[in-house]
């Protein structure tokens, strides 16, 4: 598989021998830090692996048998630079010792999802698919963001309902193949060929296009638009005509709607709470709110009484600094 940056110089040291601490007095404190890590991953990549002794220790308590596990630093390596991280180790064992019960410690845990992309790991996924270029990458984040489809909460990229919208309702049963990520891959191939002089542009599009144009015209003949914003169904009757309420996506995002529209159109906003009060008038409830492109931010329930609105979770300010 082609990497995706093959053609792209890595940033290096001009030399080796000037350390970080040698010419910290040159540079300002950001600065430092960043020759600092290219000089650190510069000179590792030119060191040899560490290895280590993958060590287990079967231990039978009872009618219980236990299991540790743990590895042992034989050559540090390129290790030896990255000091801060200390393989878990296990004492000297011998077979058949008898070991003491120190300490006892219940816990229970749980399977838990994947943990979401950042743009960071985001990033090196598409590199691992072959999608996208590094001149590309920037934009893709940009545009997935400004768009709505997903939103930063701390460094994780959060779905919003408009990718979720966009993506399920619509790329993925009507449009699969331009989703698909071995397409994606092959013509990312394809526009290399075509810049080594490899391929014909105009072959590649009309090849791409005709198929695309009757998958686009059948979509729009079978996309029933008002189900499309529909997400989620409710127990709620509507008060004018008692026809079941559900929730919808809008321009202002979220709101209740009326099954029977066209011919009730009742709606009402939905306010999604997070269960604090208003940092600034204290009365109000801090309630989720969205832009015009979909973006979350924060605002107070007494709008437009009180004006306070921020992009951070109040319930963990911090969290939104990272």
């Amino acid at each position: 598989m082609r990497l995706a940056q093959e053609a792209h110089e890595a940033i290096r040291p001009t030399d080796v021998r000037h350390q970080a601490s040698e010419i910290g007095d040159q540079l300002g404190a950001e600065e430092k830090k960043v020759y600092e890590l290219v000089w650190r991953q510069a000179v590792a990549s030119q060191m040899l692996p560490a290895v280590y002794e993958q060590v287990s220790a079967d231990i039978k308590a009872g009618v219980y048998g236990l299991r540790a596990t743990g590895s042992k630093l034989i050559f540090d390596g390129w290790e030896r630079l990255n000091k801060s991280e200390e393989a878990r180790s296990l004492p000297e064992l011998k077979e058949k010792e008898k070991l003491t019960l120190m300490e006892l410690v219940p816990s229970q845990h749980f399977t838990e999802p994947p943990a979401r992309y950042t743009e960071a790991t985001l990033i090196k996924k598409l590199e691992e698919e072959g999608i996208g270029r590094p001149s590309t990458y920037a934009p893709i984040i940009s545009t997935i963001q400004g768009r709505g489809y997903v939103s930063l909460e701390g460094r994780a990229l959060k779905p919003e309902d408009a990718g979720v919208i966009v993506n399920d309702k619509i790329l993925v049963p009507y449009f699969p193949d331009v989703v698909d990520l071995s397409f994606t891959a092959k013509m990312e191939e394809s526009f290399d060929e075509i810049a080594r002089g490899e391929k014909n542009w105009v072959e590649l599009i009309r090849g791409f296009y005709g198929p695309f144009a009757q998958e686009l015209e059948k979509a729009e003949e079978s996309i029933d638009k008002s189900s499309m914003t529909t997400i989620a169904e409710t127990d709620e009757k509507c008060p004018d005509s008692g026809h079941p309420l559900v929730i919808k996506f809008g321009r202002y995002g979220r709101f209740y709607s009326c099954t029977g529209f066209p011919d009730c159109k009742y709606a009402r906003p939905y306010i999604e709470k997070i269960g604090m009060n208003c940092p600034d008038c204290k009365e109000g409830e801090v309630i989720i709110k969205r832009t015009k492109r979909g973006k979350s931010f924060y605002g107070c329930s007494r709008y437009p009484n009180c004006k306070w609105a921020s992009w951070k979770d109040p319930r963990n300010p911090e969290k939104g600094k990272e």
